[in-house]
């Protein structure tokens, strides 16, 4: 299994859950992300651009690693891998 963590306002999408469990058939960030979508309609939208890239205003880290600094939405997911999806903050 991989555990997805999902803060800010994408809990709105998963029913306020923080945690949620993807199989580990999931091979990519983009799968796991449309894997999301099927159990949590909308979040993809939320989490992607109509190019499938993750949109400027949300972090996607792999095991504390920042897809943006590697293969983004190709990632390479595996058992065990801890993903967060966290919305950026800004404001000042």
């Amino acid at each position: 299994m991989i555990i997805v963590h999902i803060s800010g306002h994408l809990k709105d999408y998963t029913g306020r859950k923080r945690e949620v469990e993807v199989p580990d058939s999931v091979k990519t960030v983009l799968g796991l992300v449309t894997n999301l979508d099927k159990a949590f309609p909308g979040v993809k939208d939320r989490i992607l651009d109509d190019q499938e890239r993750t949109r400027p205003f949300v972090n996607i880290f792999v095991n504390g690693e920042n897809i943006r600094e590697g293969e983004s939405e190709r990632t390479i997911l595996k058992d065990g891998d801890r993903v967060h999806i966290l919305p950026s903050v800004a404001g000042g």
